[in-house]
Order: C-alpha cells, then sequence, then structure tokens
C-alpha cells in the first residue's frame, strides 16, 4: 500500500507502537516508486498468486520468483520457487512454517518477529476460532516457543496471548469515525476480468449493514448508497461488493451487498446468489431486503456460513463477471 494509506490502519499503528518500530523504517508502495526497479526485478507475490493489474505495469510473470499464498489457484507463475498456494486462516502462518528453519536463533529480532508474525496469524483467524488450518495451530504454537524461550525483560510481563490479540483486535476495530470511502478501501481487493477489463471490488469492513447505514450524522441509509457508489466510480468498478463482519466466538456475524452498475451486468447479482447457493454459502435476505434494489441490480444477505470469507466470496462474483462478458455485455458506471 501508499504510505498515505497508513493512517486508515490503526491496528498496524498499534503493533509498531507496542515494538517500538517507526513507520520510516516500513517499505511501501511509493519508495521507491515501482517505475524506478530495474525490469530484471525479482518478485515475491505473498497473499495473492497473480499478478495483479496494478504490478503488470512494472513486471511480468518471468519476474515472479517465489509465491505463498492461502487464496484460491489462479495457476500464475507455475515456475516459482517456492510456490505454496494452500488453504490456511492466515498467509502469514505459511510464510511462518516456510521460514521456520532459518528464523533468528537468537537476538532480541527473534522475539519481535515472532510477535510481528503472531499479529497476522492472530486476527486473520480470531485468535484461533475461525478458519484455523493445521497450518495456524503450528504456526501459532512456534511463534509462541520462540516468545516463551525469551528471557522476560527486567519489569516486563509474562507472554499473554490474549491480551496481546485484544489490544490489536481493539485498534483495529477502532474505526467509528472513519470516513465511509475510508471505511471502503481501508480492507479493499479489486480484480480485472477478462479481455475488456470489466472490474470487480470488494471491500470488507468490521461493523454489521444496518451501522453503515444508519450512522450518526452520516445521512442514512441513501448517504451509505451513495458512498458505495462513488467509491465504485472512482474505481471504475462495474460490479461492487461490501462484506461485513462484527463480533467473535458465538456472536460472530457475516453479512454481504453485491451491486451491479450497469443494466448489461444486472444478471450478475442473480448468476452470484445462485452461486453461492451451489456453495452453502447460506444466504438469507437481509433485513427483508431492505438494501435491495427494486430492479435487481443491488441485493444483501446475511450470511449464515460464517467459514465462507472473502476468499470464498470473490471468485463467485469474478466468475459471473466472466460469464456476462462471454455473453457480451458491456458496461460503465
Amino acid at each position: 500500500m501508499p504510505r498515505t494509506d497508513l493512517t486508515i490502519r490503526p491496528e498496524i499503528h498499534h503493533l509498531l507502537t507496542f515494538l517500538k518500530i517507526s513507520p520510516e523504517d516500513l517499505l511501501f508502495t511509493d519508495d521507491p516508486p515501482l517505475s524506478s526497479l530495474p525490469k530484471s526485478t525479482r518478485i515475491t507475490l505473498v497473499d495473492h498468486n497473480k499478478l495483479e493489474p496494478a504490478l503488470r505495469t512494472y513486471f511480468q510473470e518471468s519476474n515472479v520468483r517465489g509465491i505463498i499464498d492461502h487464496h484460491h489457484d489462479e495457476g500464475g507463475s507455475a515456475h516459482a520457487k517456492p510456490r505454496i498456494v494452500e488453504k490456511s486462516g492466515s498467509c502469514a502462518s505459511l510464510v511462518t512454517n516456510y521460514f521456520k528453519e532459518v528464523f533468528p536463533a537468537s537476538g532480541v529480532v527473534r522475539g519481535e518477529l515472532a510477535r510481528l508474525g503472531l499479529a497476522a496469524a492472530l486476527i486473520d483467524t480470531t485468535n484461533l476460532s475461525n478458519k484455523v488450518t493445521e497450518h495456524d495451530t503450528s504456526a501459532v504454537e512456534f511463534l509462541e516457543g520462540v516468545i516463551n524461550g525469551m528471557p522476560v525483560e527486567v519489569g516486563g510481563e509474562a507472554w499473554d496471548r490474549q491480551k496481546f490479540f485484544d489490544g490489536i483486535w481493539n485498534a483495529k476495530n477502532d474505526i467509528d469515525r472513519m470516513s465511509l470511502r475510508d471505511l471502503l478501501r481501508k480492507d479493499w481487493k479489486e480484480w480485472t476480468e477478462g479481455v475488456n477489463g470489466k472490474k470487480v471490488g470488494i471491500a470488507a469492513i468490521l461493523r454489521d449493514l444496518e451501522w453503515l447505514r444508519s450512522r450518526d450524522g452520516s445521512g442514512g441509509q441513501e448517504a451509505f448508497l451513495t458512498g458505495v457508489k462513488s467509491w465504485a466510480t472512482e474505481r471504475e468498478l462495474d460490479l461492487v461488493s461490501v462484506m461485513t463482519t462484527i463480533g467473535q466466538g458465538e456472536e460472530f456475524k457475516r453479512e454481504a451487498m453485491v451491486w451491479a452498475l450497469g443494466e448489461s451486468v444486472k444478471q450478475c447479482v442473480a448468476s452470484f446468489e445462485e452461486k453461492a447457493q451451489r456453495e452453502d454459502l447460506q444466504l438469507k435476505p437481509w433485513s427483508d431486503g431492505g438494501l435491495d434494489s427494486k430492479d435487481g441490480e443491488r441485493k444483501a444477505w446475511r450470511q449464515f456460513n460464517l467459514a465462507a470469507s472473502r476468499k470464498q466470496v470473490a471468485p463467485l462474483l469474478r466468475e459471473s463477471l466472466r460469464e456476462v462478458e462471454v455473453k457480451g455485455g458491456q458496461s460503465k458506471v
């Protein structure tokens, strides 16, 4: 992400402060600009397994020398070594397990690196309570072993995973004062499909749809929908989705809204719903259709299959958009 986007990631600020790491010591996409890198630059894709359109401006498949990812395998860069694309709750777990053998054997950085890996693994799996695989439990066990083996500093506290997790979780959820645009772009993914370059984007937000459409002073449902469409227009999308999660444990809840931006892609919504039924996402109309449009271009659901995250939803939306292109549809926001 660009350096300016750090302002919408309070959980990163919390972790940097906790580990006494300066933001100046981090590298972002704009320092140095990707355009200044040699064309021979070797890159590793992490948390995705195919060059995204923004990266294709600077790199080709031959630049990709490694992949570590936990999303649906799109088949890119077959030559990459390592090429690890496996199901896990957190991509950080796969990274940790791959580098176990060369993990620092001593020094302060050993404990700091363990905490950095744990932060991502625990947040992605809600403290090992959601989407957990053997990769995640193995990584957390290893990293906690590292931390428990480190000497406790004078005046310091013994390791407490729950306290560590709660600090990051609370920081990540400190989003009430963010604008809708910032909420939409905070945890954002988009894809370009087919030869005509149709685009779909998904925002993941840690609040429910009722909160989003009824925030005090936000203008209510109309302002929420206007804001989503404005962001979609800014990103030049054909299809936009807002996925929400809220709570932990038994109170955990998922919702989704899908909006086709143009008459020619309207069928994507029904197509997605059909595919979601096939994949057992267990969708039920949200609030008796309170966010649905009369023309069928927009629908919202409560999702009762809580294990299905954006990793499972995105391929269905992308497939629906590709099918529209095959049928010859054209659309503009």
